[in-house]
């Protein structure tokens, strides 16, 4: 047997040296894009995090790595995992229709709030285009559901209708019923079929938002919460924002720097802390919670042995992603390693909402989970995916005994600039 540098070295001085490495790199990247960064660490042996920057500009106060986050999408894989548990237990199943089973959550809906104007999915999209949506088609958005996000990270002219609502209405709340409801959702369905790498242009919130009613029709609507689908390690670890703003969760303040709205050549700089909007999505995007705490529910998904969800759907979730950029509630996310091959395997999911935006990614040969997350919205989502580069290839290095270099160039919204040394 051949051992590595890695594995003479003791379990704590290992974990001290990923530590300050994640801490170097926080403090780095904290500094480049003037924000704070905090990243999270999980394998079979430990965890730990680092976190940098600046995390409320109004007070200078600075990151701690209890701080907590608002993880935006990172909330899908929690949703789609516990809908895959169901599936497991025999509730229903990928291929099943998803009207039969949504609509009588939605003519209860209706009964109770006079002001909703439907009572099926089909008073919003019409009876022939969604009868043969399935459990499956939600959970990689190829449903042709449309997206109740109007928020378009490419293209030279970015106007965010949904965005400019939310931050006229800065203490609203925005049920599932009302984001159904908006005029680019109703009424709006476009078929949509596997797209391979232009998944982009069938991935809707909305999908999510609907297998949320699912999940809250399974456990009883009046103390609903996601928190009951998790392991009772990280039940009081992760909050789930189904009512207020950022400032109720977390002293980090999420800072919108995007240019969404805006005159050429002039961007946002909005304090969200107290925009109740950033939660709009509900099950698609309300997850709350500090990045080590990530890191352990990222494990508790695709880990090793999963607690969310039996051992076969997680496989099923990380089989699906690897073979499309979109599978179960997950993302291909190899073009963010800097690798090829078998350490260049990674899957998790992007968070981009409104002032924040983070990663949070599971690497299967080297059998870990790292998060990052930031305290800025940007038009490119560049942030996370850059300290993710250097995150991943320097613990990668530390667990192998090898030096892996990195570079990263700016990318796209859905490309990567990060180049590494194989490993």
């Amino acid at each position: 047997m051949v051992l590595t540098l890695a594995a003479l070295i003791p379990t704590s001085s290992l974990k001290d040296d990923i530590t300050q490495a994640l801490q170097r790199i926080a403090e780095n990247k904290s500094i480049e894009y003037n924000c704070s960064i905090s990243i999270g660490f999980k394998n079979a042996d430990f965890t730990t995090a680092a976190a940098a920057g600046i995390v409320d500009f109004s007070s200078d106060r600075h990151a701690s790595v209890d701080d907590s986050y608002a993880w935006g999408s990172g909330t899908k894989p929690l949703t789609g995992a516990s809908i895959l548990k169901l599936v497991s237990e025999g509730a229903f199943g990928l291929e099943s229709r998803v009207a039969p089973l949504v609509d009588p959550i939605l003519l209860r809906m209706s009964e109770k709030d006079p002001t909703q104007t439907f009572k099926s999915m089909a008073d919003l999209w019409g009876a022939d285009n969604v009868a043969g949506i399935t459990i499956g088609q939600m959970l990689n958005m190829t449903s042709g559901i449309p997206d109740f996000d109007t928020a378009k990270g490419h293209g030279s002219t970015l106007t965010d209708s949904l965005r400019q609502e939310l931050y006229s209405n800065p203490g609203k709340a925005y049920t599932p019923a009302e984001l159904m409801s908006v005029p680019w959702v109703a009424g709006k369905y476009k078929p949509c079929h596997d797209v391979g790498p232009h998944y982009h242009k069938c991935y809707s919130s909305t999908n999510f938002m609907i297998l949320g009613l699912l999940l809250a029709n399974r456990t009883g609507w009046s103390d609903f919460s996601q928190a009951s689908f998790l392991p009772p390690s990280l039940r009081t670890k992760l909050h789930f924002a189904v009512s207020g703003a950022p400032h109720d969760y977390t002293p980090v303040h999420g800072y919108d720097r995007t240019a969404y709205n805006m005159p050429a050549r002039e961007l946002n700089d909005q304090d969200v802390a107290s925009v109740t909007g950033v939660f709009a999505g509900w099950t698609a995007s309300d997850l709350v919670g500090t990045a080590s705490d990530v890191a352990e529910l990222t494990w508790a998904i695709y880990g090793p042995s999963p607690t969310v969800l039996p051992k076969t759907y997680s496989d099923l979730m990380a089989s699906t992603a690897l073979s499309r950029d979109y599978g179960l509630a997950t993302f291909n996310l190899q073009r963010d390693t800097g690798q090829e091959g078998d350490y260049g395997d990674a899957y998790g999911h992007l968070g981009a909402t409104y002032g924040f935006q983070s990663q949070l990614v599971y690497f299967p040969k080297l059998q870990m989970a790292l998060t990052v997350a930031t305290n800025i919205e940007t038009n490119t989502q560049t942030q996370p995916k850059d300290a993710l580069c250097f995150a991943y290839n320097t613990a990668a290095g530390l667990l192998l005994g090898k030096q892996i270099t990195c570079t990263f160039t700016k990318s796209s919204y859905y490309g990567s600039g990060c180049k590494c040394t194989p490993a």
